[in-house]
């Protein structure tokens, strides 16, 4: 298979130690971060294919509830919402053999699951897996790989199943696995639109067709079915987009009273960050989101070279170089503040020609 242009692909060596950790376990847990995404919903869903066809006791985990566009992935995948109150979860989580955090290399991206998961750990009976391909991981698994010239944690995960099929000497792809993993590389690569859609992506993209994802379908599924409370929160928010510095920042706040008044969820902010860029002028474009207990979300896009992700790094966040975010611990009127300021100092620093 042709390398991609930048990176490279891992073969099976590299892969060897997850490899090993996963079959040496039987009990598996497979979670993926807070406000779960395409990519994290499809790289758990086609590992958990995999893993039962190797004859593994697999359950998905998840801290917060799947996005209504993702939801053919529940069903496909049968995910589990986490909560302190669900007795089940918490005994898939505590008596699992081996826990996989995937799209995600910190562990308070685990949310309210992070405390049973390091319970089980202390008990000596689980190991921890990660599969990432964001920047600057945090050392806590037992095992993991983390590259971040990948596209997305489903290229990774695909690059696995290569591995797995190659260790176990029989294919273990399905028309549900490669539509899973379609849906992962598709939308964390912006519709194959972003800078690390090499053509090697462009090929294992073809390749999950072949074997089976409906990419007009899996489009449709996810970019079509929004709610009506969706679209209602859109056009609320981008009537209060403010510009600065001649509109080379772009800013947008939701409250918890444009929540309310809509009818929508969190989740349903997710769409409205990519408008935050649909002016030329715009370097950087920021997002916030009052929480119900009072601490404020923030998203953050820019153009170019532009690493927001220090900029998130700075609260205690992360994500892509021109994709991240963080959770202020505080109100939104004091992060407003706060982060307009720092933006500005950012941008000088970089010297960007605006």
């Amino acid at each position: 298979m042709i390398l991609p242009v930048h990176g490279r692909k891992l073969s099976e060596q590299d892969w060897l130690p997850i490899i090993d950790t996963l079959l040496q376990g039987q009990n598996i847990v497979l979670t993926t971060h807070e406000n779960s995404d395409g990519d994290g919903l499809g790289s758990e869903v086609a590992l958990a294919g995999v893993l039962k066809a190797l004859g593994k006791e697999v359950a998905i985990v998840n801290p917060t509830e799947v996005p209504p566009n993702y939801t053919f992935l529940k069903q496909e995948g049968n995910i589990t919402l986490f909560n302190n109150k669900d007795e089940e979860a918490i005994q898939e989580v505590v008596l699992a053999d081996v826990l996989v955090l995937l799209d995600a290399n910190l562990r308070e991206r685990m949310g309210s699951l992070r405390a049973h998961v390091e319970y089980a750990r202390e008990l000596g009976s689980m190991k921890i897996a990660c599969i990432d391909h964001h920047l600057e991981p945090e050392d806590f698994a037992d095992v993991m790989v983390c590259e971040n010239y990948a596209s997305s944690t489903g290229e990774l995960v695909y690059d696995l199943i290569i591995a797995l099929e190659e260790h176990a000497g029989k294919p273990l792809f399905t028309p549900q696995i490669a539509s899973a993993l379609y849906t992962a590389v598709m939308t964390d690569t912006g519709s194959f639109r972003f800078p690390k859609t090499t053509p090697y992506v462009y090929r294992l993209a073809g390749d999950l067709v072949e074997k089976g994802a409906d990419a007009s379908l899996i489009y449709d599924l996810v970019y079509n079915s929004l709610t009506p409370q969706a679209l209602k929160l859109l056009g609320y928010a981008l009537s209060g987009i403010t510009y600065y510095d001649n509109e080379t920042i772009s800013w947008l706040f939701i409250s918890q009273d444009m929540l309310k008044a809509t009818g929508s969820k969190l989740f349903d902010t997710d769409l409205i960050v990519k408008y935050l860029l649909s002016v030329p002028s715009v370097q950087v474009a920021i997002l916030m989101v009052e929480m119900q207990d009072g601490r404020t979300k923030a998203s953050f896009r820019s153009r170019g070279p532009l690493y927001v992700n220090q900029l998130a790094k700075k609260y205690g966040g992360g994500g892509h170089m021109n994709a991240a975010g963080c959770l202020f611990p505080f109100s939104s009127e004091r992060a407003q503040k706060v982060l307009l300021d720092d933006i500005r100092e950012f941008l000088e620093n970089q010297e960007v020609l605006l």
